[in-house]
């Protein structure tokens, strides 16, 4: 189990990244700072000339950033504060990125997701942008909640009401990204706070993962070991075996006891 200073719940994580059956790269990474507790997942955007370098850019500076934002955190622990300063790193990140690789093209040329979740207090401070997703598998509820948006154009097109969820779900508007790292500035992430609690499981993940796997059989297989790595591997095997079409990215993090007073 692990704990922090600053997160009143101990926990334990897994994570794993495959390239998929249909790809001959990995644009996927995963960023993971359990000593912050701090996880992330970023998707190169794979139609993009720097999706790739994106991701990378992204997993170099932002554990730097999120480790002198900690740093300023412990001063004043709150969720609202993380939300703050987690909002302001990410924004930073991607309009650099803007302002140096993608402003003098006509069309932007590096671009990825990010989805990422800090824990601080009783709560998951949650940020993203693009459309990798985190879920809530919780104890209490004993069902599967969807806590992030995504930033394509089926999502707006469910939100207008000229698709259904079904519809969007394999619909070719899901590959248009409306936000990602590298927009034009400003960027505009989502921001969530969300309560936690004792046995409590999170996902963060590409949509390698979940446009293949339905999200009943995600909350399935969440539960179908007390090994994280049994869990993640179940979860890649799946969707390979759905036609593992993108690659796929995974952080399984999941609550134990609180820590003591």
């Amino acid at each position: 189990m692990i704990s922090t200073e600053l997160f009143n719940y101990n926990f334990k994580f897994t994570s794993g990244v495959d390239i998929g059956v249909r790809r001959d790269s990995n644009q996927d990474i995963i960023i993971c700072c359990p000593e912050n507790g701090f996880f992330a997942v970023s998707d190169g955007m794979g139609g993009l000339a720097g999706g790739s370098e994106t991701s990378e850019m992204i997993a170099k500076t932002l554990p730097l950033l999120i480790s002198e934002a900690y740093k300023e955190l412990i001063r004043n622990p709150l969720a609202e504060y993380a939300a703050e300063l987690l909002y302001e790193q990410v924004r930073l990140i991607s309009d650099i990125i803007f302002d140096t690789l993608n402003e003098s093209n006509c069309k932007a040329a590096y671009g990825a997701t990010l989805c990422a979740v800090w824990f601080i207090g009783d709560y998951a401070v949650l940020i993203n942008i693009g459309d990798s997703r985190c879920y809530l598998l919780s104890n209490r509820k004993g069902r599967i909640k969807q806590i992030t948006n995504d930033h394509n154009v089926a999502a707006a097109l469910v939100e207008n009401g000229e698709l259904t969820i079904k519809e969007a779900r394999n619909h070719k508007s899901s590959h248009s990204l409306t936000r990602f790292v590298g927009m034009e500035k400003p960027a505009q992430p989502d921001i969530f706070i969300q309560k936690i609690n004792d046995g409590d499981k999170l996902l963060l993940c590409s949509d390698g993962l979940y446009g293949m796997i339905e999200d009943v059989t995600l909350s399935k297989l969440m539960c179908s070991s007390d090994s994280g790595n049994v869990i993640i591997e179940h979860m890649i095997n799946a969707a390979n075996l759905a036609g593992g079409y993108d690659n796929i990215s995974a952080i399984y993090i999941e609550m134990m006891t609180k820590t003591e007073v």
